[in-house]
């Protein structure tokens, strides 16, 4: 297991608890727009996990954001609303100071989506996108 996921640096168990067994894990980062970039990982070449940053207009909140990662329906919200998250997918909300010079306007998201890997498990989802949201506020990403 690596310690860094597409340069976001995420404890290894963390991810093994949300991925299915297999001989090979690889991992390839993709920019499908201006605002996003996803890590996605491969186990035996087969897509199972997919991880987001994601910006966002300011003035939504998890709840508005979660539809968007169609995993995440019928999620549970954290207390502090910046969390939702099921057997499947998670959403989190970095925190206000999170902030770039080119998405002067959004708010960061990030996303954590299993991929017809056979997971469902809502504490290891909810504790990968917890600590996934707190490594991409302490990265590149929030500077």
């Amino acid at each position: 297991m690596p310690s860094s996921l597409c340069d976001i640096a995420v404890e290894p168990a963390l991810v093994k608890a949300v991925l299915p067994g297999g001989d090979s894990l690889t991992s390839a980062t993709q920019r499908p727009n201006g605002g996003t970039i996803r890590c996605n990982l491969y186990v035996d070449g087969k897509l199972v996990l997919s991880l987001a940053q994601a910006w966002w207009s300011r003035g939504q909140n998890t709840a508005a954001v979660s539809p968007a990662y169609p995993g995440t329906k019928g999620g549970t919200l954290s207390e502090d609303e910046r969390f939702i998250y099921s057997g499947q997918a998670g959403v989190g909300k970095t925190v206000p100071s999170c902030k770039t010079s080119e998405h002067p306007e959004q708010v960061l998201y990030t996303a954590v989506e299993t991929r017809d890997s056979g997971v469902d498990d809502p504490a290891a989802i909810e504790k990968l996108v917890i600590a996934y949201t707190k490594a991409v506020e302490g990265s590149p990403a929030c500077r």
